[in-house]
């Protein structure tokens, strides 16, 4: 019998004190934080592990740099201590890796006014990074020269991080973890259904490759759907006082050119960043916010 077959044995008539549905990295991380603390835990995923948001982000591990214009202090912050926490306790899967904004006259921001947001958001972080730096026109220019400069009006740099494999792995590392700490986990497993019983939860689910549907009994349920949290939440009529947000993105792979990392700005709404792997590719990626869903 195969892994995912003994685990999803293991599910059947399984009685649980927490059951985790999906497996990205929120619900990895639960399941090896609990099942490394003696908790009888099950974690499943209608597909593979780290298969949706988990496995589509930019590999970067950020604290909130652009929500500082919207004074997001507290969030910032805490996004910060999150990064640096997670730099001190996985040195072997994060690194820290600089960026470059090169700002022209089209910019919302000026270098100056930029950099004294960079020193506030190092400021904010701890100082735990590398601290940052205004640039000249004749820096970039001798750093980069790939980089167009007849427009700029100068620069800065800065520290973030960055995942050194890439985010599904990191994700299936959590999951390995909880396996090897008891924990029973099943991908192409589907939550569908849950109705209380005698004090627990009786999970209805069902194996997405054979059709079969089985059931479990746990104490308590973790919704970790990612972006189909709120869909599981309305059909057993939980209301929550935040709603998922949608954004989209595109990320487009190219040889790599330089080492550097260049980020920009061209107004509010978009971001448009460069992102390096540990390869000889480049990620350029675009983010916004999708208000119709």
């Amino acid at each position: 019998m195969g892994l995912r077959e003994s685990n999803i044995d293991q599910l059947r008539d399984g009685i649980f004190d927490v059951l985790i549905v999906g497996g990205g990295i929120n619900g990895a991380v639960s399941a090896a934080a609990l099942a490394s603390r003696g908790a009888r835990v099950a974690v499943i995923d209608r597909g593979d592990f780290a298969a949706f948001t988990s496995m589509q982000s930019s590999n970067l591990v950020w604290g909130g740099f652009k929500y500082l214009e919207n004074y997001e202090i507290g969030l910032v912050r805490n996004l910060c201590k999150s990064r640096n926490h997670l730099i001190k306790a996985y040195p072997a899967n994060l690194k820290e890796i600089r960026f470059m904004a090169a700002l022209d006259e089209n910019s919302p921001y000026s270098p100056v006014f930029a950099g004294m947001g960079a020193t506030a958001y190092w400021v904010i972080g701890n100082g735990f990074t590398k601290p940052p730096k205004v640039l000249s026109t004749e820096k970039i220019r001798e750093r980069e020269p790939i980089v167009r400069t007849d427009n700029l009006l100068g620069g800065i740099e800065y520290s973030d991080a960055y995942i050194v494999d890439n985010d599904s792995r990191f994700v299936f590392g959590f999951i390995r973890s909880a396996l090897n700490s008891g924990a029973t986990c099943a991908n192409y497993v589907s939550f569908e259904s849950a109705t209380r019983q005698d004090g627990r939860w009786v999970v209805k689910m069902r194996d997405t490759d054979t059709g079969e549907e089985f059931s479990a009994k746990t104490k308590i349920i973790i919704n970790a759907a990612g972006p189909f949290v709120d869909p599981i939440n309305a059909a057993h009529g939980i209301t929550t006082k935040h709603k998922i947000v949608f954004s989209k993105g595109i990320h487009l792979i190219v040889p790599r050119r330089r080492p550097g990392l260049v980020q920009c700005r061209r107004d509010r709404a978009r971001w448009i960043r460069s992102t390096g792997f540990p390869s000889e590719w480049l990620s350029l990626g675009l983010d916004a916010k999708l208000l119709e869903q």
